[in-house]
């Protein structure tokens, strides 16, 4: 019996020490998380800056964004693609009036 709560209280310590370290790596993971997306926020912020300042950059981004354009236009113009919008375009609505039916209830 002596042995058997022996191994009992150590079990339990160990899920204490299990648990505490489960919690530090939630807590390292968040901060973390929270890093990453400032650290994005802030990219993004510099890319927008140094496309405004920097005259090639702002015209090869004007190119890309052309091509762009114009790269979805022809995708969609094809009868394949042209379906699917079609589709899409009914679940949409679809779901739309779901929306609304979920928000009358």
């Amino acid at each position: 019996m002596k042995k058997f709560l022996i191994m009992f209280l150590c079990a339990a310590t160990l899920l204490c020490f299990d648990a505490n370290a489960e919690k530090n790596l939630e807590e390292q993971q968040q901060a973390l998380l929270k890093q990453e997306k400032q650290l994005a926020k802030e990219m993004f912020q510099l890319r927008v800056k140094l496309l405004q300042k920097d005259p090639i950059l702002k015209k090869m981004h004007e190119k890309i964004m052309e091509l762009h354009k114009e790269l979805a236009l022809r995708l969609d113009s094809k009868k394949e693609m042209r379906i699917l919008l079609s589709k899409l375009k009914k679940v949409k609505v679809s779901l739309a009036e779901v929306k609304q039916q979920i928000k009358d209830e």
